[in-house]
Order: C-alpha cells, then sequence, then structure tokens
C-alpha cells in the first residue's frame, strides 16, 4: 500500500508524512501555513493556481486577506533562497511553481529493500497531479485534494489493490466531470467587423451606453449627445453648467455623471450626476476619475491626491479605500463587483472594492503610450486596453490555467482609438477612432490669420538653430525627427521609430539635439543626438531613475535644465534640475518645488517655470537665486521672445489664445487667437516661436468619429 509521499524538485524534499521541507539534507523551517501553500503548489507544479484556488485549500472555513497569502509567498521564496524564481507571479492570475516535480513514494518497510521500492514518477504536465492517498468521492474533494496530516496509527494498513485502483478509477471520473462543468472555450476574441456610428469628424468624447444608445461629449463647441448604437442622427443632451461634459452612464441607463471643468491641467473636477431625461443636479465630490458599481448603487472616484473613495450614488457614505498617491485615471469597476482597475503613471494598478489588496498588474508589459484607458467587459471575461490601439486581456479560465496572461493586440492600421465602452450584448466594443493629421501653421501678423509654415506638413516641435538658418521638427504623427534648411532644402532623417521624440531642443553651438522619450523601463528620459545625425540616441544621464522632461540649453551651452515631472503633467511634487555639460554633475534648482517645464532666457539671465496647476509661471533669477511671480492665467509651451523681454505661451481656457506676458510687470496680451480652430499633437497641442516671434502650433486636420467593433470567440 502506499502510505507516504515525499516531492522531490531541485535539492529540495517535501515529505507529506513529517509535514516536513528538506534542502540537500537539513530541514528548513516552515510554518504549517506557508507548508500547506507549498505542497498545493506542488501538486498544481506547470499551471498557474490562481489565489481564489488557494485560499479555498489552504483556509477553506475562514475569510483571509490577500496580503496574509501574499506573506506565505514571500516566506517560501526566502526559505528557497537563490532558487527563489521556482515561484513566478503570474499578474492578474495568481502563481506558478515553475520547477520540475517529481513523486517518491515508499511502499511498506518489506518491499523498500528490494529494487523497485521507491515509485518515483514526474509532473510533465500542467494538470496532472500524482494522488496515491484514497480521495474522497465528491466534486469537492476532486477540485480540492486533501492537504497532508501527521501521520496517525492505523490497525488498518493494508487495503487491496482492487480498492485503490477502483478509487482511482472514480477519481479519473470525477476530475472529467470537473472538467466538462467548469472549462471555457479558449478562442482568443477577435474584431471581424467595423461600423462607423457618426460621420462628422468632429473632436469627441465617447463616455457610456445604456444599451440603445451612446453618449458623448463634442469638443467644439462643448456639447452633450446621444446616438443610437446603430448610427442615425446625434440627438442634444442638456448640460446645464457651462464648462463640462458628460460621463459613465448608470448601468440601469437612467443617470449619468456630468463633470464640470476646473482651471489647470489636473485640478480635480467636479463630479455631478442628473437624470438621462433632464432633472436636477446632484453635487457628490471633486474628483479626476469616476465610475458605477455594477449594480448601480455605488460609484468609485479618485481625487486629485490620488485617494479613491466610494460612495452610494445618492452621495451619502463616502468611504475611502486607499491613497495612492499620483494621477489615478480610467478606474473601472469589475462585474463581480469584487475588485477595481485604473492606470496611473501608465501603469495597470488592482485594488479590492474593500480597499486591501493594491498591486500592479502587467509589469512586464510596455505599453506604446502615457495616456492608457481600460474598462472591463459586461460579463468580466475580457478587460479592454486603450493605448492608441485596442488590446485585450483575457480573464477566462480553463483547467489548464487562465486563457491569457498578457493583452493580445485587437486593432492594427492607422486609426487610432480611445474611449473604448463595452456594449452590453457582449458582442460589440464602441470606441473613437481617429485618424491623425495636421497642418503647421505660422501666425501673419499682417492678416490676423495663421497661415501654412513649411508648405503646411504635418509637424510639430519646431526649433530653430541659434543663426535661425536651419530648424528642427518631428513629423506627427509617426513621430520622427528632421532637419532641414529654412530654405526649404531637402530634409534629413535623423531617427526612426521605436523612438519617438518630444520637445527637442538645439544646442546653441548646433552641433547636439536633446529631447525626450520613453527608457526601456517605460519612463520619460532625455536623449541626446548629433544634429548631423548617424548615431543612436544616447541618455543623458543613463543612471537616473527619476523622470526626466522638457530640456533647455544654457545660452552658453554648458548646462541643460530640466524637471522630474512626466510627461502627462501628474507629479504633484516635480522639481527643476541643472545638468552640468562639463562635470556631468546635476542639482536640484533652490525653491523649485511644484514646479516643471523650464525654459531658459536668451540672455541667460532667467529661468521661466509654471506651476503644476498650470495656472502661473515663476521666474528664476539666476544671479540672485531668487524666484518671481508671472500671473499668466492657463499656461501651456510657454516660449521666450528674442530679446528676453517677454514670454508667449499658449492659454487654452474658453477659445484658445496666444498670449505674451511681459516681464515688467504688465499684464497678459493676446498675440493670436485661434478663432475656433482645434489644434493636435502628441500632446493634444503644441506651440512654438520661428526667429521673428511670430507664433507656430500644429492645427487638427484629421477626424474622429464612434465605431462599433463587433467580437467573436470562437
Amino acid at each position: 500500500m502506499i502510505k507516504r509521499q515525499i516531492y522531490l524538485f531541485g535539492e529540495f524534499e517535501l515529505k507529506t508524512h513529517s509535514r516536513s521541507l528538506v534542502r540537500d539534507g537539513k530541514e528548513v523551517v516552515l510554518g504549517s501555513k506557508a507548508f500547506e501553500v507549498l505542497f498545493y503548489l506542488l501538486q498544481h507544479a506547470g499551471a498557474v493556481v490562481s489565489k481564489e484556488d488557494l485560499f479555498q485549500a489552504v483556509w477553506p472555513e475562514s475569510f483571509v486577506e490577500e496580503s496574509n497569502l501574499s506573506q506565505h509567498i514571500y516566506g517560501l521564496r526566502k526559505a528557497f533562497g537563490d532558487r527563489a524564481g521556482y515561484i513566478l507571479t503570474i499578474p492578474g492570475r495568481g502563481y506558478q511553481f515553475t520547477a520540475e516535480v517529481r513523486i517518491a513514494t515508499p511502499l511498506d518497510q518489506s518491499l523498500q529493500s528490494q529494487p523497485g521500492g521507491v515509485l518515483v514518477q514526474t509532473v510533465r504536465e500542467r494538470t496532472q497531479v500524482v494522488i496515491h492517498e484514497p480521495l474522497q468521492t465528491s466534486i469537492e474533494s476532486a477540485s480540492h485534494p486533501q492537504l497532508p496530516q501527521p501521520e496517525r496509527v492505523s490497525n488498518f494498513r493494508l487495503i487491496p489493490i482492487a480498492v485503490a485502483g477502483s478509487l482511482a478509477m472514480v477519481s479519473i471520473c470525477l476530475l472529467v466531470y470537473w472538467f466538462l462543468a467548469h472549462r471555457v472555450a479558449a478562442h482568443p476574441i477577435r474584431v471581424f467587423g467595423y461600423l462607423q456610428i457618426t460621420h462628422d469628424g468632429h473632436d469627441k468624447y465617447l463616455s457610456g451606453t445604456d444599451g440603445s444608445r451612446l453618449y458623448f461629449t463634442q469638443r467644439s463647441p462643448q456639447l452633450g449627445e446621444q446616438v443610437a448604437i446603430s448610427g442615425g442622427s446625434p440627438a442634444p443632451v442638456p448640460i446645464p453648467i457651462p464648462n463640462s461634459w458628460v460621463g459613465d452612464v448608470s448601468p440601469d441607463g437612467s443617470t449619468v455623471f456630468i463633470i464640470s471643468e476646473a482651471g489647470g491641467m489636473t485640478s480635480a473636477n467636479t463630479l455631478w450626476t442628473s437624470a438621462v431625461l433632464g432633472g436636477s443636479l446632484r453635487r457628490l465630490a471633486s474628483a479626476v476619475s469616476s465610475t458605477w458599481s455594477p449594480d448601480g448603487n455605488s460609484l468609485v472616484y479618485a481625487t486629485q491626491e490620488g485617494e479613491i473613495y466610494t460612495m452610494r450614488s445618492d452621495g451619502a457614505q463616502p468611504n475611502k479605500l486607499a491613497s495612492v498617491g499620483g494621477f489615478v485615471d480610467s478606474l473601472s469597476w469589475s462585474p463581480d463587483g469584487q475588485y477595481l482597475r485604473f492606470f496611473k503613471d501608465g501603469k495597470l494598478w488592482q485594488i479590492s472594492s474593500h480597499g486591501d489588496g493594491l498591486h500592479e498588474l502587467l509589469s512586464e508589459w510596455r505599453n506604446a503610450s502615457p495616456k492608457v484607458q481600460g474598462r472591463f467587459g459586461t460579463d468580466g471575461r475580457f478587460f479592454f486596453i486603450c493605448d492608441g490601439q485596442i488590446w485585450t486581456l483575457d480573464e477566462r479560465h480553463t483547467l489548464f490555467g487562465a486563457a491569457s496572461v498578457e493583452p493580445v493586440v485587437l486593432t492594427s492600421g492607422p486609426i487610432r482609438w480611445t474611449d473604448p465602452i463595452p456594449g452590453k450584448d457582449g458582442r460589440k466594443l464602441f470606441a473613437v477612432g481617429a485618424t491623425r493629421r495636421g497642418e503647421l501653421v505660422r501666425f501673419d501678423s499682417q492678416s490676423g490669420k495663421f497661415q501654412p509654415f513649411l508648405g503646411g506638413i504635418s509637424a510639430e516641435y519646431v526649433d530653430f538653430s541659434k543663426d535661425g538658418k536651419s530648424l528642427l521638427y518631428v513629423s506627427y504623427p509617426d513621430g520622427i525627427l528632421w532637419r532641414t534648411n529654412r530654405d526649404r532644402g531637402v530634409p534629413v532623417q535623423l531617427t526612426s521609430p521605436p523612438v519617438y521624440p518630444k520637445l527637442p531642443r538645439w544646442s546653441p553651438d548646433g552641433k547636439q539635439i536633446a529631447f525626450v522619450d520613453q527608457s526601456p523601463q517605460g519612463a520619460s528620459a532625455i536623449y541626446t543626438i548629433p544634429s548631423e545625425g548617424g548615431a543612436a540616441p544616447s541618455r543623458l544621464l543613463p543612471d537616473d531613475r527619476q523622470p526626466e522632461t522638457d530640456p533647455g540649453w544654457s545660452p552658453d551651452g554648458s548646462s541643460i535644465v530640466f524637471s522630474t515631472s512626466p510627461e502627462q503633467f501628474n507629479d504633484p511634487r516635480p522639481v527643476l534640475r541643472i545638468f552640468d555639460t562639463g562635470s556631468r554633475k546635476v542639482a536640484n534648482i533652490p525653491g523649485s518645488e511644484g514646479l516643471y517645464s523650464p525654459r531658459w532666457s536668451p540672455d541667460g539671465k532667467f529661468i521661466a517655470a509654471s506651476t503644476v496647476d498650470s495656472l502661473a509661471m515663476k521666474l528664476f533669477n539666476v544671479a540672485t537665486g531668487q524666484w518671481s511671480q508671472l500671473n499668466t492665467g492657463p499656461v501651456a509651451f510657454p516660449n521666450w521672445s528674442s530679446d528676453s523681454r517677454s514670454i508667449e505661451y499658449l492659454c487654452w481656457l474658453d477659445d484658445p489664445v496666444v498670449r505674451r506676458i511681459p516681464l515688467d510687470g504688465g499684464k497678459p496680451q493676446v498675440v493670436a487667437p485661434l478663432g475656433g480652430e482645434q489644434y493636435t499633437g502628441f500632446y493634444t497641442s503644441w506651440m512654438g516661436l520661428d526667429p521673428a516671434d511670430s507664433p507656430l502650433t500644429l492645427l487638427d486636420r484629421g477626424t474622429k468619429d464612434i465605431y462599433a467593433l463587433s467580437l467573436s470567440s470562437k
């Protein structure tokens, strides 16, 4: 009779009869629950084991927080020492035991001295579990094999082989039954058709659906609208608050969020609710992201400070779940109500709806854009991710584990997608599809209008050499850095994808170009490249672990000023730093906390920078080390005039205009109204100056419409 088991992996032995772990003949101390967790992982070696299965197997009658399991996994890895990699974390799925496992079974003492007295079998397949002890004949015990207990003395040590064989057959039947009862089709989901819903091409933001209609906000003029999911003419949605837009729709389709704008790029907006067919408004909270619970009785929202709250749909009983810091975006509540997902700093995070178990998902997956969105499918089988293209994370589970452990791309091609909204029937995914194209224009002071520049090419980030004879630009949307002569000479390509230069700056001597791009770790970083080309970009600070953006050369080329604020402007405590090109040392600028987007004046006397809320600018006197305030109002993409006496910038509030503020204390003046034109670019907008201080910008000549994507998983 088989009465004991020894699990062999690497130099380790797990002995079920003594509930001990041995390495090279020496016992490794494990707690009782850690032993049971390890035993369950060994039984399912090679398979992805969900946390729920581990909870059911190790703590079947108790409620245990996820952090408890995590501590036991950490303890096992610590016990394994240099073999800690035996237990692999599968983001969003659970754990996988990766080492090859063999099962040694000592037979009755009278047989151990004979050849073959120890049976050894290898767990070769992910789902194969070798069980020698009799099984309980129930579906529950077949799904969750009994964990070993200390051996008890019994007078009945021998069981006929025939009985053991019968029990083995029963176990196999139960296993087959379990598989048939729980398996799901592993066919990957795909998009097999597109239907264009709107046809006006206007810029719009898609917010939700009630199953028969789609709700969206047209950006210019700002107007809430609805349209049938089959297409047709849009109808207005009354929004009684200026500078606001329609948000998520409640699950029953009766109520919508209304979000009213606040000043500044990341200042908190005000969250309201309103009946779809009109009615009184209810003010709920100040929030930067929000969504409904699956039953519509509650909502979750995030504050500007990175705190996540839940509350009842009537605004009562606010409850703080967690403080995660940073800018929380694209909150989504799982259909079963168990957990929440959101994006922070371009990374996907998950937390339970009770506020515990916060952890990052897909840590090894590098998305292609700093702006990422996500939504659960209606039935929770799929999680959709949008970073310009649409991806899906397959949440289905089979006997062999999860259907996928990383996102699979659903779309490709020139259309860029945003705002994914799953349909109520699970067979459609609605999204805004954009064909991106811009027109580079220059403001002509004589005509008072913007005119095409460089033939109206689709390009941004124009920067001129010190003598004004040559210039740089980045083509949009393919993101290639070019150098050309101002007299329209043949452009020279300096970079190639996947490098996407942003905010390039020409060094004063014309030999180097500094720009921003993502590092291999996904953070924004400053790179330099020779202006003549012929070399790959190199990191300015290869050992820096902080984000870096917005480089600017000093007029003599001896220094580069930059900000630690991420490109998404979501760092509440950025600082300005100066890199010395000679010593290659870096130092913080005193008093620069909370500032970003630095600009060095052409005469070298000042450094201007925006406040983190983008509502004003500060001026640093390089000689005295003192700061002063410039009351600009909303500011983006500031540029010094060539004489260092004023700063021009893009003001996006209400009707966007280019303004100029003098340093002598005067008030901002309008330089160039955009006349209702929409701008575009990698950061949605961009503004620069030519050597004569005439504003340059990239006007939007693309189209944005709502599409229905038909989905199939068979």
